[in-house]
């Protein structure tokens, strides 16, 4: 058995709970952004997408890592919100209902990050 065989085992087994700590998780590190709290927010987000390995949660990711970041974005860190914006392109999928959406968040926010990396140049 390979790492990946067991995660997907666990996908299987337990992706439905992982897929609710994850959402919950989310949606706390969203509270912790709102009221200025960005490391504790971050750090939760973090966790959140470590979760999101061994959930079913899908193309929703996309979500997840476009919370990320703008959560590092609003951290003062633009080097690092471009690094989870990167990830989130690569996980773009054209054949999902749901890919021009995503397509048009990740450019706002890809707009927002290149504002702080010159504003920081």
């Amino acid at each position: 058995m390979t790492y990946e065989d067991y995660r997907k085992d666990i996908v299987e087994e337990s992706g439905d709970f992982f897929s609710i700590a994850v959402a919950a998780f989310l949606a706390q590190a969203t509270d912790f952004a709102v009221a200025k709290q960005y490391e504790d927010s971050l750090t939760l987000a973090n966790d959140a997408l470590v979760m999101a390995k061994y959930s079913d949660i899908g193309y929703d990711i996309i979500y997840l890592l476009s919370a990320l970041s703008l959560a590092y974005l609003q951290n003062h860190q633009p080097e690092m919100a471009e690094k989870y914006f990167n990830y989130a392109m690569l996980v773009l999928d054209k054949n999902d209902s749901e890919y021009d959406k995503a397509l048009n968040q990740l450019l706002e926010i890809k707009a927002l990050i290149e504002k702080e990396l010159q504003k920081k140049n």
